[in-house]
């Protein structure tokens, strides 16, 4: 049963696409937490906070293919927590002690908010390549029938003549316009964050410095 007009069978294209749904659905949910611990893992043993050989087992294993999804739903259900579940499993299939390193000094929030701008991230690829898509359409129109004559519009009644080409150039100095913010809001849109253990405020200070910097 759908419980909302993106999950309709016959209602979802209509408000999204399949690419853009595998972009939020739960295993690419699961592999964002995944990537999000193997990196910390990495950066900690550059660090020299754990041991190399930790982290690259904990970077192998990091797969939602190597783990035990139905171990994990039921940790879920008995956990009542979204992430936990999932560093235990992990920490099942790693080998040499590696699992012990997983997750080290973070806290759940710094996995699940770095995750999901990982997706954001990808549905952003999705957004520019659509959106130059319809740019090249728009423009291929607007010269197209660039002496194409048309009765232009004024509050909503016939006025003087325009061309068509014309009208289109305005939708497409529109979009390029959105392009362009787009481009910009990136810098401070895609933010990952570290607060460690005590959570919110090495967070918020973060945010406040790539925002200063963008």
């Amino acid at each position: 049963m759908a419980s909302h007009i993106v999950d309709s069978v016959f209602l979802k294209d209509l408000y999204g696409t399949p690419e853009m749904r595998a972009v939020f659905d739960d295993m690419s949910l699961l592999q964002k937490w995944l990537d999000t611990e193997a990196a910390l893992a990495q950066s900690e043993a550059e660090l020299g906070l754990i041991p190399v050989e930790a982290a690259a087992e904990i970077s192998k294993r990091a797969r939602v293919d190597q783990l035990d999804l139905e171990r994990m739903k039921h940790l879920v259900d008995e956990t009542v927590h979204p992430l936990m579940p999932l560093i235990r499993v992990l920490q099942a299939a790693c080998q040499g002690g590696a699992g012990e390193y997983i997750h080290w000094g973070a806290t759940t929030q710094d996995i699940m908010d770095t995750a999901m701008i990982l997706q954001v991230k990808d549905a952003f690829g999705i957004f520019e390549r659509r959106l130059d898509a319809l740019i090249d359409s728009l423009a291929g129109m607007a010269a197209g029938y660039r002496d194409t004559p048309m009765a232009g519009r004024t509050h909503g009644q016939q006025a003087l003549p325009i061309t068509f080409g014309y009208k289109v150039a305005v939708w497409l100095a529109e979009v390029l316009r959105h392009r362009q913010r787009l481009a910009e809001c990136k810098p401070r849109v895609l933010v990952g964050q570290f607060g460690g253990a005590v959570g919110e405020p090495g967070g918020v200070q973060e945010h406040r410095q790539r925002d200063d910097q963008g």
